[in-house]
């Protein structure tokens, strides 16, 4: 399909940008342009539009770049964090399922998993095993075939290659699953067996007869951070950033996620999966952030002003909450659980 698009050349990208923001020093905007290109500075110059009613006006060159460092500083700090969440919860799914199951290779076992996903409706039911047939079970086979072919890219996977001490097994969960792709493992925890899923919580988490109600929540915490983390992998801008539904946790207070679309649900989901060690991290290096830039991100809304609230902890030994609040007039300090189990959402 051909494109009748032209291109433009630097100086013409320089006016362009002055439908978005006020500024003077052409060369700084130019060099910008240079380093970042077109379409990714138009993104945050139009995000500023969309905040024009915050300032009163079209904002101006010094917002514009602040704005640009401050949302590399959260999208890196953001990453670290998803990361973390990441290697958490595959080897939470690994270790879980496979003790439970007694196979180091469940997750090429179909008996495993429930292609329908227990949907009522008919045509979802349909596409959800269509799509674990021809996509997803498919695909877990290959992905499992390449690591252990591929002699040059993963030497360590020699054993389980033929003339290797273990060629005739499949690769073990603990470390297949240590190359397997976030969306891989999200979608593998989605068609998992429904007593599987709830062995995954039962295992991972303290508490225990976690209910299916919990399961449907979890798999959009973990879409939310899988989408979280390809936004941050791929330098997107985070500031205005909407994608997939994350449904509340049903023991937080009902208004906790105005929006459940937005920046903000992927920060709740993200401390969901999150140990509390790491996620009461997560809650001081933000702050730091946010106290550092010169922007008001509220104003902005980047972030609501209440984003702390997602830090408060729900503990399960007994109905209390209590929060995590960072901050130099009050610091006080939640309950930490012990380092081996950790409560589901913190």
């Amino acid at each position: 399909m051909p494109n009748t698009e032209l291109p433009v050349d630097l100086e013409k990208q320089v006016v362009l940008m002055k439908k978005y923001v006020n500024f003077r020093q052409r060369k700084k905007m130019r060099d910008f342009l240079e380093y970042a290109g077109n379409f990714r500075a138009s993104q945050y110059g139009k995000y500023l539009l969309t905040q024009v009613n915050a300032f009163g006006c079209k904002a101006d060159a010094k917002v514009f770049f602040e704005l640009y460092d401050f949302d590399v500083q959260l999208r890196l700090l953001l990453f670290k964090y998803c990361k973390k969440a990441e290697v958490y919860f595959k080897s939470a799914i690994a270790n879980a399922v496979s003790i439970k199951t007694g196979d180091a290779g469940f997750y090429l076992n179909k008996q495993y998993y429930t292609p329908t996903k227990s949907e009522r409706d008919k045509k979802t039911r349909n596409r959800n095993v269509s799509f674990f047939n021809s996509k997803f079970f498919v695909g877990l086979t290959n992905d499992e075939e390449k690591l252990r072919r591929d002699v040059v890219k993963h030497p360590e996977l020699k054993e389980y290659r033929k003339g290797g001490t273990r060629q005739n097994n499949v690769l073990p969960v603990w470390a297949a699953f240590s190359y397997f792709e976030m969306g891989t493992i999200v979608m593998l925890y989605s068609y998992l067996r429904g007593d599987l899923r709830k062995e995954v919580l039962d295992y991972t988490y303290v508490g225990n007869n976690y209910k299916k109600e919990v399961t449907k929540q979890m798999d959009t915490w973990l879409d939310a951070v899988r989408n979280l983390r390809n936004y941050c992998a791929h330098h997107s801008m985070l500031g205005g950033v909407t994608s997939s539904v994350v449904i509340p946790d049903n023991r937080d207070s009902e208004d906790v996620l105005a929006d459940n679309t937005n920046l903000y649900s992927r920060l709740y989901a993200l401390k969901k999966i999150l140990p509390h060690k790491d996620a009461d991290m997560l809650a001081k290096e933000l702050d730091k952030l946010i106290s550092k830039t010169k922007l008001d991100i509220y104003k902005m809304n980047i972030l609501p002003a209440n984003w702390k609230k997602c830090m408060i902890k729900y503990c399960p030994y007994r109905d209390d909450r209590f929060a995590c609040e960072y901050n130099k007039k009050d610091r006080r300090k939640a309950r930490v659980m012990p380092e081996s189990k950790y409560s589901i959402g913190g």
